[in-house]
């Protein structure tokens, strides 16, 4: 969305205009962590959590991946079936279940990697300076959600 008349845009704009790239960004993750990781979004996400952050809850995972626990279900389950994670009970707390990667953390790195290495491809013919002030803004951004998200109220 360009305001083509040399006006700044105002941030109801700029909402607009993230959005819309979110979207477009969501879709095209979509299609790029098939072709180049051979696994979905969601299932790399979680896969790459629990390569990062060793085992996890189940509840642990769903709220940093950002989803409901009935999603995570699905996706223990599914990868669960292929042999690449596995459930057991927590060592203190036997009601609490949790997740951990099986076999293949080589793998999940080199799939995280190809992602990775796709989403970079999209900066290569940006000019430095605005890539340079693209990550500058993300940075900026990344801070006021967590400053928002500790926040009472907010």
């Amino acid at each position: 969305m360009s305001t083509g008349s040399g006006r700044r845009p105002v941030p109801v704009e700029l909402a607009d205009a993230t959005m819309e790239f979110v979207l477009a960004f969501d879709a095209w993750m979509q299609k790029a962590s098939v072709s180049n990781a051979g696994e979905s979004v969601a299932r790399l996400r979680l896969l790459n959590e629990l390569h990062c952050n060793g085992p996890r809850k189940m509840a642990g995972l769903a709220d940093s991946l950002g989803v409901t626990p009935r999603n995570v279900t699905a996706l223990v389950d599914a990868l669960e079936a292929e042999g690449m994670v596995g459930r057991s009970a927590h060592p203190s707390d036997r009601r609490v279940t949790m997740v951990e990667i099986t076999g293949g953390s080589a793998t999940v790195e080199r799939q995280f990697d190809a992602l990775r290495t796709a989403i970079a491809d999209l900066f290569s013919d940006i000019d430095p300076r605005q890539r340079e002030s693209f990550l500058a803004v993300l940075e900026d951004l990344r801070a006021r959600l967590a400053s928002r998200a500790a926040a009472p109220g907010r």
